[in-house]
């Protein structure tokens, strides 16, 4: 079999690899993206489970008009179908439940039912102001840190620590001060959040269709086994296709989305690569594990709640939605969807086996009935090549690498300030536009 040319390889059909595909087919390219499952989206996609769509990571998707993932669907034409969830939050500590207001004004509330005292509310939320427009924190402390300088208001800690490792998969003692203003700054600002109508895996069809349908290729179950390099150059990648044989594919433009660590072993080890990069590699090193539960009952654990919830009473669970009160189509007629997520209290050492069983703990604890009631549909760990995010916020790799042609992108080539399954797209424009602009 002669070697297929195209001008660019994409490796991986997560978030990062989806839309850097579309952006470069958008632009013209005609562009290869291979992805060693079934399915596309990897941590925003859904598995069918007892006649429910259970998502595999992503619950909250950013389909704001600046959102990176709004820009690679219309890049190539693609529909978004979402529900807004846009302010439907709610927020649990000790002493009671906050929802945000419809009005806006919901950082300043969230402080003050946080702390129950009108004077040290004002007093902190001036303190926010000023690091997001006076005076932006360094990383040299962390968002805790930062914190205790103005305040020794637990209540006020766990409600964001609660917000950050929902966000952020790592707790307020791990996130650079920097970042968490930065994102609260940049990205978060006008953002609009929603929910796939049909589930995630749906929303990735969607995209990969309209690619197709201009003239870029998606092959599944078409695992990448090396990046091909030259004197220095990306030429192309060797795959095992999907009917179990080995091919060789040309392009002189490769951008993986396995995560870094993987993309150096694709490319021949560190020995391949300039020593700065491999030394930043191994620096802050460090995955994001989360822990994921779904479950479905006879009855939504919260009447009427169609919104997300984050949880600050808690040790390990930290968010929880219900699915199918935001869109019926995702279970059958009659069963409540339910999402849970939780996150180590050590994200560099975390104790999952043991934590996992504390956040099903506390699952019944603030939802009596859940352990007796609930089928459980997803009881996973996701962490080592599978995690929550491949590095902390604020500790990716540059896009570009060493190797002229071949690009990171994903949550372990995130953009300063930006978050999840933002960050994977933000990397992908980020990527796309280096490409371009050469």
């Amino acid at each position: 079999m002669s070697d297929e040319v195209f001008d660019a390889i994409v490796i991986g059909a997560g978030m990062g690899g989806m839309c850097a595909a579309a952006r470069l087919t958008g632009a013209g390219k005609k562009v290869l993206l291979v992805e060693k499952s079934p399915y596309l989206g990897g941590r925003c996609s859904h598995r069918t489970r007892e006649d429910c769509e259970v998502t595999t990571g992503a619950l909250m998707v950013p389909m704001g008009p600046r959102s990176a993932i709004r820009e690679a669907f219309d890049a190539v034409g693609a529909d978004m179908d979402m529900v807004d969830l846009t302010g439907r939050m709610r927020y649990r500590l000790a002493h009671g439940d906050y929802d945000t207001p419809d009005d806006g004004g919901g950082l300043y509330g969230m402080i003050e039912f946080a702390m129950q005292d009108e004077a040290a509310a004002k007093a902190l939320y001036q303190q926010l102001l000023n690091a997001l427009f006076e005076w932006t924190p360094l990383s040299s402390i962390t968002i805790h840190d930062w914190f205790d300088q103005y305040t020794d208001n637990q209540e006020v800690k766990n409600l964001f620590n609660g917000y950050a490792a929902a966000l952020m998969g790592v707790n307020l003692y791990e996130i650079p001060a920097s970042e968490f203003f930065g994102f609260l700054k940049y990205s978060s600002k006008g953002s609009r959040f929603g929910m796939a109508r049909e589930g995630n895996a749906a929303l990735m069809e969607t995209l990969a269709a309209a690619m197709q349908a201009r003239g870029s290729e998606v092959r599944r179950q078409s695992g990448c086994k090396q990046i091909l390099v030259e004197d220095g150059c990306v030429t192309g990648v060797k795959i095992n296709n999907n009917e179990g044989q080995d091919q060789i594919i040309r392009a002189p433009l490769v951008l993986s989305n396995t995560g870094p660590d993987k993309t150096v072993e694709l490319a021949g080890g560190e020995a391949a690569f300039e020593r700065s990069y491999v030394a930043r590699l191994h620096t802050d090193a460090h995955d994001a594990p989360i822990m994921h539960a779904s479950f479905v009952m006879d009855r939504p654990v919260m009447e009427g709640f169609d919104g997300c919830m984050v949880l600050g009473n808690t040790r390990n669970l930290i968010y929880l939605e219900i699915p199918s009160e935001i869109s019926p189509s995702v279970s059958p007629k009659g069963k409540y969807l339910h999402t849970a997520y939780g996150a180590p209290r050590d994200a560099a050492k975390p104790d999952l086996d043991r934590e996992f069983e504390i956040m099903l703990q506390e699952l019944e604890d603030n939802f009596p009935g859940v352990s007796e009631e609930a089928t459980f549909l997803v009881k996973a760990k996701h962490r080592g090549q599978s995690p929550g995010m491949h590095r902390w916020i604020g500790r990716g790799m540059p896009v570009n690498t060493s190797i002229k042609g071949l690009y990171n992108v994903g949550d372990g080539a995130a953009p300063s300030g930006t978050i999840g399954t933002e960050s994977a797209a933000a990397s992908a424009r980020e990527a796309v536009a280096m490409i371009l602009k050469n």
